[in-house]
């Protein structure tokens, strides 16, 4: 009995031993790694992500010298035909410009170049939206950025001055464009931009789309600046779409939905003739949600397919 108690006890030890052994040899063999400094050069061994087919162009604004990158995506036809495309410019591109790209691929719209104009090179966001979006010059203003940002407000007509001089001299240049068809989109600061150039250059764009726009922006001045318009003009021929958050209204205090709503009336007591207008109040949407729903919608609005 202890004989074969022994040769049991050997035998385990030595299948026991021979399952170690190949266990270190899968081990030795196995990592695609040898050592510790090559897995750490693999970790930091990325590359910057990039939306296929977009390109990027710096152009300088030959009104205030700020340098703003464009950023450029092409319809898949592009090259393959020899037409000309209507654009989407947008405002806001850090955060516009990719979602709006991601949209676009599930739409079933007239194809159109996508351009994106970022902020002021060297310059904060706030700063640089703040100056460029809107009209009037507000540096108390209560709900505005920074103090920084609202000493810098209030150039707008420069801006548009470089979309309408600089961006569309470059691409006119640079892409097969249709410049019949133009479409604007902005957002709250961006759509008081779209807003203000509708009553002030309304045949800048033939579209503008104009999301939760600031329209409270310096005690209104939106409408001083729609009443200008009127007593000079008798028709305004433009496409306007405006789309809110009705959350931004019901769950803040605010009364951006009544505004918006109350200048759409404004615009039309005036019976401008050429004047097409769409407004849309989106339930259980806020002021940071509502983006996608306002764009995906203005996009169908501007380009949806007869």
């Amino acid at each position: 009995m202890n004989k074969l108690f022994l040769i049991f006890l050997i035998l385990i030890t030595t299948i026991s031993c021979k399952n170690e052994n190949l266990k270190s040899e899968s081990l030795n063999k196995g990592p695609l790694y040898k050592n510790t400094e090559e897995l750490d050069k693999s970790a930091t061994d990325t590359k910057e992500f990039k939306i296929k087919g977009t390109e990027v162009h710096q152009i300088k604004s030959s009104i205030n010298q700020k340098a703003y990158d464009l950023y450029v995506k092409l319809p898949k036809s592009y090259s393959k035909t020899d037409k000309k495309f209507p654009i989407l410019i947008l405002s806001d591109s850090d955060y516009s410009f990719p979602l709006v790209t991601s949209i676009n691929r599930r739409l079933n719209v007239e194809e159109y170049i996508l351009i994106g104009i970022s902020y002021s090179k060297g310059d904060k966001s706030t700063i640089s939206r703040t100056r460029d979006y809107t009209p009037t010059y507000s540096p108390n203003e209560p709900r505005g950025h920074s103090k920084e940002a609202r000493l810098a407000s209030g150039k707008a007509d420069n801006f548009i001055a470089f979309i309408k001089n600089d961006v569309f001299r470059f691409l006119e240049n640079k892409y097969r464009v249709d410049m019949t068809k133009k479409v604007f989109a902005g957002h709250s600061f961006g759509g008081l931009l779209a807003s203000y150039m509708l009553v002030t250059t309304p045949d800048l764009f033939e579209y503008y789309l104009s999301g939760s726009p600031s329209l409270w922006y310096d005690n209104h001045c939106i409408n001083k600046f729609e009443d200008e318009y009127f007593k000079t003009k008798p028709n305004l021929k433009a496409n306007f779409f405006m789309c809110i958050g009705a959350d931004e209204e019901t769950k803040t205090g605010s009364k951006m939905v009544t505004e918006m709503l109350e200048f759409k009336e404004r615009l039309l007591s005036r019976n401008y003739k050429d004047l097409n207008i769409k407004s849309i109040v989106i339930a259980d949407e806020d002021h940071q949600t509502v983006y996608p729903s306002f764009i995906t919608k203005g996009i169908i609005w501007a380009f949806g397919q007869e």
